[in-house]
Parts: C-alpha cells; sequence; structure tokens
C-alpha cells in the first residue's frame, strides 16, 4: 500500500453551515450542512440523485467554486486547514478527489504518465514516482495497460486509471464519487477491497458517495444520507438488515416485457442481424464471429469485463464504426436511439430546453411533462452540464426516448441512479419494449439485467447468448459468479 502523506492531525473534517447555490438554481445543492468526519472513518454519501453528494465532494476538494462557478458560504476546515475558496492544486496533496467522470480527470496520453502526473507536481524524487506508480497500478488491477493510450481505454479502465492516479499522490483524505459505476463486478470487488485496506491499514480517511451499498457492509462503514441539500439521517451500518431499515437496500421489481411474444413470431424479420462479426483495436481482437438478432419489443442485456467490447459492440450496431470482418444488417428506415456511457458526450446546447428542442420537443406542455417524468422539474432553463452526473443520464434517456425510436441502445442507463430514478428507468425501458422497440443494454449491474433482460449476451471467452436463467447458470458453472445475481448478499 502507498503511504499517506501528513497534515496536521486531530481535528478531521470539520463542515459548518455550508450552502452552495449554483447559478440559475432555484434551489441550493446544499444548505446548511453541518458535519464531522474523524480521522481513519469510512463515510458512505448516499441520497437522491441530485441530492447534492457530488457538490459537497467537488466543494471540499476546491472545484467548486475555484472551477464550477456557485455562490457558497459557511466554512469547512481539515485538520485545521481552511478548504472554502482554496485553490484544488493546494488541497489535492492532502485531499485526493476521484471525480464522478473519470473522463473529465485524464490530462495525459499515456497510462503511465496518468500516473506519474500527480507524484510529479508534488515534487516526488523519481524513483519514489516510479514505485508510487507501480503500487497504484497494482492495487486497481491495471499494470498491464501501463503502456497504453489513455484514448484507447474503456470506461471502466478509465475510471480504475482515475483511482489510481489519485492513490499516487498519497493523501491522507480521499473523495470518491460512485468509484465502481463504470466497473465490471471482479474489477469493484477490488475497488472495494483496496478502500478498505486504505483504511483499516493506513489509517486513511475515505469518503464514498455510492448508491450501490451491499458490497460496503462488510467494512461497516457509517452512512451519511443526503436529501435536497441537508443531511437527514446518519448511521453506522453493520447488516444488510441496517440498509434494509434505511430503505437503502435494492430489489428490483420483475420488468420483463411481454411484448415481444406479441409483437414478432419466429418468422419476422429481425430489426438487426449481427452476423459473424470481428472487432479489435491495434491487432487486439475484442471479439469473433460475433452472431445474434434483435427483434421488435426484445431487451437484450451485454454483460462482461471492462474491455471486452460492450461499448464498441453498441456502436457496432449504430453504424458509428463499421465491423472488421462479417456484417451487420439493419432493417429499412431504423429510427435509433443511443444514449451514451459518459453522457456530457451527447449534450451540446447551453439549456436543458435547447437540448429537447434538438429532438423536436418544442411545446411547452411537452417539455414539463417530459421533464417532471424524468424527475428535472423546473430546470428547463439550467445548463445541461450543471447537472448532477446522475441527472444527466436520465436527460439523455429522456430526450432519447423522445423521438420513439424503433432501436434503443443504451450504455450504463443506471449510473447516478437511486433506487426510484432506477426504476423510471426500468419502467421506460419496458414502456418502448411494450410499443415494439428493441432495445440492447449494457450494464454492471447484473440484479438489474435479470429483472430487465429477455436474453443475456456475455461478452467474454465462450461469449455465450441465451436466457438470463441459462447464461448465468453457465457462468457460475465456469466460476464467474460474480456476474450472477445474489453475489454480493450472498458473500456477506
Amino acid at each position: 500500500m502507498l503511504s499517506a502523506r501528513s497534515c496536521r492531525q486531530g481535528d478531521g473534517l470539520r463542515i459548518e453551515k455550508l450552502r452552495v447555490q449554483y447559478p440559475r438554481r432555484e434551489a441550493p445543492a446544499l444548505d446548511g450542512v453541518d458535519e464531522t468526519i474523524e480521522q481513519g472513518e469510512l463515510v458512505v454519501l448516499a441520497g437522491p440523485s441530485g441530492c447534492g453528494k457530488s457538490t459537497l465532494c467537488r466543494t471540499l476538494a476546491g472545484f467548486v467554486p475555484d472551477v464550477i462557478p456557485a455562490d457558497v458560504q459557511g466554512g469547512a476546515w481539515l485538520d485545521g486547514m481552511p478548504l472554502l475558496g482554496r485553490d484544488p492544486s493546494d488541497i489535492s496533496p492532502f485531499l485526493g478527489y476521484v471525480q464522478q467522470d473519470p473522463d473529465a480527470q485524464i490530462c495525459t496520453l499515456n497510462v503511465w504518465q496518468e500516473v506519474a502526473f500527480g507524484p510529479e507536481n508534488l515534487c516526488v524524487p523519481a524513483q519514489e514516482v516510479e514505485s508510487r506508480v507501480h503500487v497504484a497500478l497494482s492495487e486497481v488491477g491495471i499494470l498491464h495497460l501501463a503502456e497504453r493510450s489513455t484514448t484507447a481505454l474503456s470506461g471502466g479502465e478509465m475510471q480504475r486509471l482515475a483511482i489510481a492516479s489519485i492513490l499516487a499522490m498519497g493523501p491522507a483524505w480521499i473523495f470518491l464519487d460512485e468509484p465502481t459505476a463504470n466497473l465490471d463486478p471482479d474489477g469493484a470487488e477490488m475497488i472495494f477491497h483496496v478502500l478498505g485496506q486504505l483504511r483499516r491499514r493506513e489509517g486513511r480517511t475515505v469518503t464514498v458517495v455510492e448508491h450501490r451499498l451491499a458490497p460496503l457492509v462488510q467494512y461497516s462503514p457509517r452512512v451519511m444520507v443526503l436529501d435536497r441539500g441537508h443531511v437527514v439521517e446518519r448511521r453506522h451500518i453493520r447488516s444488510h438488515y441496517d440498509l434494509a431499515e434505511m430503505r437503502l437496500r435494492a430489489g428490483w421489481p420483475q420488468a420483463r416485457s411481454k411484448a415481444g411474444q406479441r409483437l414478432c413470431s419466429p418468422g419476422d424479420p429481425p430489426l438487426i442481424d449481427v452476423m459473424e462479426i470481428g472487432f479489435g483495436y491495434g491487432g487486439r481482437p475484442l471479439f469473433q464471429n460475433l452472431s445474434f438478432s434483435i427483434r421488435r419489443g426484445e431487451v437484450i442485456a451485454v454483460i462482461g469485463p471492462n474491455g471486452c467490447g460492450k461499448t464498441t459492440l453498441l456502436r457496432l450496431i449504430a453504424d458509428l464504426d463499421a465491423p472488421q470482418g462479417g456484417r451487420i444488417k439493419r432493417e429499412e428506415s431504423l429510427r435509433l436511439g443511443f444514449v451514451s456511457q459518459h453522457p456530457h458526450h451527447q449534450i451540446f446546447e447551453r439549456t436543458i430546453r435547447r437540448e429537447y428542442a434538438i429532438d423536436g420537443v418544442r411545446d411547452e406542455s411537452k417539455l414539463n411533462r417530459l421533464l417532471s417524468e424524468s424527475r428535472l422539474d423546473g430546470l428547463a432553463d439550467a445548463s445541461p452540464l450543471s447537472l448532477s452526473m446522475g441527472e444527466q443520464r436520465r436527460l439523455t434517456v429522456s430526450t432519447a426516448l423522445s423521438r420513439r425510436p424503433d432501436l434503443l441502445l443504451l450504455d450504463e442507463p443506471f449510473i447516478g441512479q437511486d433506487r426510484a430514478n432506477v426504476i423510471w428507468v426500468l419502467s421506460q425501458i419496458r414502456e418502448a419494449a411494450e410499443r415494439g422497440a428493441g432495445i440492447v443494454l449494457v450494464s454492471h449491474d447484473v440484479e438489474l439485467v435479470a429483472s430487465i433482460a429477455d436474453r443475456v449476451l456475455y461478452l467474454g471467452d465462450d461469449v455465450p447468448c441465451g436466457s438470463p436463467d441459462s447464461v448465468f447458470a453457465h457462468l457460475s458453472e465456469q466460476g464467474r459468479h460474480a456476474y450472477t445475481p445474489g453475489y454480493w448478499e450472498d458473500r456477506q
């Protein structure tokens, strides 16, 4: 493990009457937060999407208001050092911040250089920089990617890189905003283990924003629940019963649609016919001879390890890239809806109102209805980039659905969503399937996949595709238990 940098010990993190108001937003993102986090604690920030979790992290790390404009009032001190109003570079040696969007954190073109960048700017001796980079990459499981270009990484690989770059700087306090959102189950388990080790063996203070809480129960964290900018509950979690009592435990309604049986028969032509396609990068194959069809009213979920080609497969289906072998046959006049893994990649306008207008939504009553359904009420004139990641995700799902596509491609649509909003996304998928849309869904959340998918495609060594029960049984037989429902709870 990497050694933590020292700052004055004893005072912990003190937050007093912290209020953050973003421009053109009616309600404050944080409204009078008072909190103390002790040295060596593991704290989990939970609560509805848009409740202020990310804003709290960004403000304490100096990004608000230095990078993100906002009116900030109150105070915050880290071991006696004032935080508010300081440049993020002054804070980073003591408080490391892994951002919600890893893409926004990467600033070099090479994995090794990215992790070395922080320690080098702290004037760490060259030999120690090399050691820190090696250890940090090993801890998050991507040492084998050390010479890879950062532009060639998958979303999950990029997330691990962002975590490694902060660990290499050795801060005593670490804030992580949904650090496992883009990670496959094995990667998520590794990161949770690293966080536990940072606290238990090194005494570092770790604060994590998470919606997926079951894997953290084993570390007995203290959970702070935020709602509308206020801390509304604090509690130590020692079992899944504690999560259930706090209404934080996930259990998903069965959301499979019956539309596929009604809308198509075996003789109907598929929307998409994927025929023995192959694809790879730099001589490294992702998949070969991959074949399957997508029919109306059917939900196909694509799962598998980070870097196996899930996002690439969506891009191939959408005709954004061309397969290097085989071909993809599409139904003529196909209306396509695409939700990117990173929401900001498909946000183009300065206001949410204008973002909807791109997709033809100009009627005020329809706009207000869509905003209400996606829990973005009152934000029509707000900047999309001022939204939380979860709010941006719901915006992109809503705009994609507003054009009533025949084929809907969803890349990690549940990221950043609390329980109520996950159920909303599930309902939107089911409604689209019921009216006859074909849906391809990429997700690392196996529990959700089990609740919604008609078929599951696992992109791995043997690429099984079939009913959820058959694919999960196959993966269990192969020892890939982390890719089967109930894994986190069964191992507690």
